[in-house]
């Protein structure tokens, strides 16, 4: 009766193998026949007079360690140790077949259009508009392997200048008319010449305006069309730029570094793309690579390192002089110059000789006495003085009269720098409601319309 009870006890266990022991009494015996009620306690008896055989053990879920060894369908659990299971290959099914055929026609679809694409692209060319415009005027038509491949490349090179181009043709609208428009254009880079900005841990980003840059601005601005024009993004300069002319009364016009050409690794200012004429085009900069496409037309400078000089109140003599001479090309005057690094020192030594020149063949004026200058302001209208202690040469009075009319200017701004802020709060009202589909397709206003809308604020004003 015990054995039996042991053995329906270790039926009824689950989850952990087990080994039941046998337990050897008078009345188990007589299920052991084949062996002797005189054996030593020692020997063990044979599996197949067990009434626990293999069979009921592996129905009752417990299993020998020693043949789960052996057995050859456990080796997934043998080799779990050392490397993962291997997953069975789930049976495709309709829907899986489905799939991998759409898969393949979209592949055979795709390559067949890139095929067809790129044979359209080293076609010959549509038109000599299409052919100067791509650069390839020395690529002929026909469909030789060399030729349809410079082709293709040239189209394919195209697609990119979307990233190397500026956003528009003219970067600039049309001038003003004649009677309202500055003699010369001055183009002017910002960083390391107009202002600089360092950063430390202390402080952080902290940006210093270079000395003089308020009269550089504000003196020739009555001579020259200044348009900033930066390297930067718009992001970061923009609110520099605004508080270099709180009244934008001396700054024509602002440019970023979204209106640069990126070409062969460099950032180049494009002066052809200002709507201007070059001929009566400067720009100061100080990254040979900005003017790389009309050297002609820049004056190098050095970069400031944000240390007090006077650099700029240097080169206002320079370039009032040029401005104010009936030159027709700036080109030659700049050209005539052997450093144009040095262009301020050149200068001043040959505005010396010219005052020696002038001197010399003028030395009848200084004879006459103290007030002979005088002529030459009363025939310019110019207010004469009593005590002059030499006679002015037509320079100087050049500069008198463009120091007065900067003075009357200054007054004028102070006087109204109060209206001049209302109403350029207004003109940012009337066009701040510019759609950006507007700005993209008709670009920026230009004179005539601020001038069209100061006129209707002033009518309503009245």
């Amino acid at each position: 009766m015990m054995s039996r009870y042991l053995a329906r006890r270790a039926v009824g266990l689950t989850g952990a193998r087990l080994r039941v022991p046998v337990v050897k009494t008078a009345v188990s015996q007589r299920f052991y026949s084949a062996e002797k009620p005189d054996s030593k306690p020692t020997d063990k008896p044979k599996a197949a007079n067990l009434i626990l055989t293999e069979d009921l053990l592996a129905k009752a879920g417990f299993e020998d360690p020693q043949q789960a060894k052996n057995d050859p369908d456990n080796t997934e659990d043998q080799e779990s140790s050392d490397e993962p299971k291997k997953r069975k290959r789930r049976a495709q099914t309709s829907k899986d077949k489905q799939r991998e055929r759409n898969a393949n026609y979209f592949y055979i679809s795709t390559f067949a259009a890139g095929v067809v694409g790129l044979g359209y692209m080293s076609r010959d060319w549509d038109s000599d508009e299409e052919k100067s415009k791509l650069g390839g005027e020395e690529i002929d038509n026909g469909y030789t392997p060399q030729l349809m491949y410079e082709r293709l490349n040239k189209r394919l090179l195209s697609l990119f200048t979307f990233f190397s181009e500026p956003v528009f043709e003219n970067l600039l609208p049309p001038p003003a008319p004649e009677a309202y428009r500055r003699p010369l254009t001055l183009v002017l880079t910002l960083d390391d010449l107009l202002i600089h900005s360092s950063w430390d841990t202390k402080n952080g980003w902290r940006t210093a305006k270079r000395p003089g840059l308020d009269y550089f601005l504000g003196y020739l601005s009555q001579y020259y069309e200044i348009v900033i024009f930066g390297s930067n993004a718009q992001m970061y300069s923009e609110k520099a730029v605004s508080k270099l002319d709180p009244y934008h009364a001396y700054v024509s016009y602002v440019l970023f570094r979204e209106g640069c050409r990126y070409k062969d690794g460099k950032l180049i200012k494009d002066l052809s793309l200002l709507n201007r004429d070059l001929a009566k085009t400067i720009i100061v900069d100080v990254d040979a690579d900005s003017y790389s496409m009309q050297p002609e037309n820049a004056i190098p400078a050095p970069k400031w390192d944000g240390k007090p000089d006077d650099y700029l109140i240097r080169m206002i003599p320079f370039l009032e002089y040029i401005a104010t001479q009936p030159i027709k090309d700036v080109r030659p005057i700049l050209s005539s110059f052997q450093d144009k690094e040095h262009i301020i020192e050149e200068f001043e030594q040959r505005e010396l000789k010219l005052r020696e020149q002038w001197r010399k063949d003028n030395a009848h004026l200084f004879k006459k006495g103290p007030n002979a200058g005088n002529a030459i302001a009363k025939l310019l209208g110019l207010p004469q003085t009593s005590v002059n202690k030499e006679p002015k040469m037509p320079l100087d009075i050049i500069r008198e009269h463009g120091q007065m009319q900067y003075e009357h200017f200054q007054k004028y701004l102070n006087e109204n720098a109060h209206k001049i802020m209302e109403e350029e709060q207004k003109l940012k009202e009337e066009f701040g409601k510019t759609t950006l589909n507007k700005l993209i397709t008709e670009g920026n206003p230009t004179p005539e319309d601020i001038a069209r809308v100061q006129a209707e604020i002033a009518a309503k004003q009245n």
